[in-house]
């Protein structure tokens, strides 16, 4: 059986470059930096040597699995998923990618792989969010190289669980970057000399970023069980007192 397998090495981690050399030497295939193919009789050597790096393994299958979770035993089944690949000409603008980002509900597996529902459809009828079709065609507009793998699911349940409190920390992040800069705008308001006119260019584009995040927060919820409502309040709260400033101003 062939198995897919991502790793997360630090970026300042000694004799990183030795990785890809000692998976080739096995026999693996890369088809990104930390995304392998990797052959099921070789798969313990693999995994002695990623020991330190966070392996993480998905296989493919022909049945379609629906996401679930074992609440006694903390255990979450993240159901088929799609996963998309990609690299970039070095002239384009990563900037586009990270906005993309914002209104894709996707699970990181390592840098440049992303895995989606396999059906987002039944989740998402308004179409209101960017699914792995419409992601891929997007990068490929940008000029990029996609790889798309469908029917794939995450092998060890423990992993998933990983995945998901990795999900959630990094969409807070986001979350925390508009209150960031919610605070600034704030400061500005008040400040002498400052231009009314850019700071509220500036709020709408955190309110729109916002109304972003709720949606990916709302299908979370339907897809992996997150609840992110309470998080969802500080940067809603952050938003709403730059507005009255500006009102007040």
């Amino acid at each position: 059986m062939t198995l897919y397998l991502v790793y997360r090495a630090p970026r300042d981690l000694k004799d990183r470059s030795l990785i890809p050399k000692r998976l080739r030497s096995l026999g693996c295939t890369p088809l990104r930096r930390s995304l392998w193919k990797v052959e099921e009789e070789q798969l313990s050597k693999v995994l002695k040597i990623l020991a330190e790096n966070r392996p993480i393994l998905l296989k493919r299958t022909r049945e379609i699995r629906k996401p679930q979770i074992i609440r006694e035993e903390d255990i979450h089944e993240l159901g088929s998923l799609v996963m998309v690949t990609y690299s970039l000409p070095k002239d384009v603008d990563r900037g586009k990618v990270r906005r993309l980002l914002l209104r894709t509900p996707c699970i990181r597996l390592c840098r440049s792989v992303y895995a989606f529902p396999q059906d987002q459809t039944r989740l998402d009828k308004d179409k209101r969010l960017v699914d792995a079709h419409r992601f891929s065609n997007l990068i490929q507009e940008m000029g990029g190289n996609v790889r798309v793998v469908t029917r794939v699911v995450v092998a060890n349940p423990r992993d998933a669980e990983y995945l998901l409190q990795e999900t959630r920390e990094r969409f807070r992040r986001r979350l925390l970057e508009i209150v960031k800069q919610c605070k600034n705008l704030y400061t500005m308001v008040y400040a002498e000399g400052s231009d009314p006119y850019w700071i509220q260019k500036k709020l709408t584009e955190l309110k729109k970023r916002y109304v972003a995040l709720k949606n990916v927060a709302k299908f979370y919820e339907k897809w992996l069980g997150i609840n992110l409502s309470k998080d969802l309040l500080k940067p809603y709260r952050a938003i709403k007192k730059v507005h009255h400033a500006t009102s007040e101003k």
